[in-house]
């Protein structure tokens, strides 16, 4: 019952502390904020006082305004004169919220030893580790034990790591990933999981740390999920709205049909497009999808239509090189259908033309880098 006697007195205290304050007159600052505005009034009559005198008002001007400001000082008068006292309706409120108090207060003091425990022996963790039925925290806090004994222990940080990134704790996450990763090696799924968290320490930002994992989770599987997002995420942040679009698009093709994801990354690309609409970039020349449907025709055929659809966007881009949304187009329309070659070359002019080490340069050199094209000498 010790528990029980500390609760009631510190309800108790808590109940005075709370109550205290609504036995003060409230009303006295009400008081002295009305006072004050009477005096700004009756100021205000002098000094109109002062102009009728010195002819600055005429009689007229000065019959409305002694008449506004005398209505002003009427309604604070009569606003002061109707605050709460003691048996007013601030009074009323004052004394039922009291009562309230009280009857919580005591209520709660009532109800506790008729539905609580207050015999109930302390339930530390130490004790509740060996619980048949342990709760999540408990679970966290036997694998981190056993983590502590066994730090080479690969499943014990692959357990861990996306509890962790559930749990917000995110560098804890990025620690027990990294930790997995130097004890079981690299796979797609922790280094796509370590990127996850290093973009969570920081914010949502994915910083070079983080593109830098991802690419090695990509090495290992261009489909997984995670990393395709996230390296389109970095183009978008980056402003290279063109790449992002191109890889939002990948990652809608690798999603599953009813993936909660699918609304994200349409309106993803959708918001894309609509910034390279609004910086003046027009998409011209085939598709991805027609790229991707001549890759199935026999060599000849897919020879010519690559003519027909191609030629016309090469010699767009003779006319006008200044279209690096062009540029990407050709440049992923020889990637996607095999041409690595052909593709380099087409960077390489296209970063020939904007100049090495320009803003659009290295916005063309990250394309290439997202497709595995590096640019070659023209």
């Amino acid at each position: 019952m010790i528990f029980a006697t500390v609760a009631l007195v510190m309800l108790l205290v808590a109940a005075v502390a709370v109550a205290l304050p609504l036995f003060r007159q409230s009303g006295l600052a009400e008081d002295d904020a009305a006072a004050g505005q009477a005096a700004v009034y009756r100021d205000q009559l002098l000094e109109i006082e002062r102009e009728r005198r010195d002819g600055l008002l005429s009689e007229q001007q000065y019959e409305a305004s002694r008449a506004e400001i005398g209505r002003r000082l009427l309604a604070v008068d009569d606003s002061s004169s109707k605050a709460g006292g003691p048996g007013g309706n601030q009074s009323f409120m004052r004394w039922g919220a009291i009562a309230a108090i009280v009857v919580l207060m005591i209520g709660g003091g009532l109800v506790y030893p008729l539905v609580g425990k207050p015999g109930a022996s302390d339930q530390p963790l130490a004790a509740r580790m060996n619980a048949d039925e342990p709760d999540l925290a408990v679970l966290v806090a036997r694998v981190e034990q056993h983590l502590a004994e066994h730090p080479d222990d690969g499943r014990g940080w692959d357990v861990i790591a996306p509890i962790y990134l559930r749990e917000n704790r995110f560098e804890d996450a990025q620690d027990a990933y990294a930790n997995a990763i130097r004890v079981s090696g690299p796979t797609a799924e922790r280094l796509a999981g370590l990127g996850e968290a290093i973009v969570a320490v920081n914010a949502g930002v994915v910083t070079d740390e983080a593109l830098d994992v991802f690419r090695q989770a990509e090495a290992i599987d261009p489909d997984e999920l995670r990393t395709l997002y996230f390296i389109a995420l970095a183009a978008e942040q980056s402003g290279d709205f063109a790449v992002a679009v191109e890889r939002f698009e990948r990652l809608q093709a690798a999603l599953p049909a009813n993936s909660p994801w699918r609304d994200m990354v349409a309106s993803r690309i959708a918001q894309n497009n609509q910034q390279l609409a609004d910086n003046g970039v027009v998409a011209n020349g085939p598709d991805e999808e027609a790229v991707a449907a001549a890759a199935e025709l026999s060599t000849q055929a897919r020879a010519d239509m690559i003519d027909g659809m191609v030629s016309g966007l090469e010699q767009r881009l003779d006319e006008n090189p200044d279209d690096i949304d062009g540029w990407m187009r050709l440049i992923r329309s020889y990637a996607v259908l095999g041409q690595q070659d052909k593709a380099a070359l087409a960077l390489a002019e296209a970063i020939g033309y904007y100049g090495e080490g320009s803003e659009v340069a290295a916005r063309l050199t990250a394309f290439g880098d997202s497709l595995q094209v590096s640019g070659v000498e023209p």
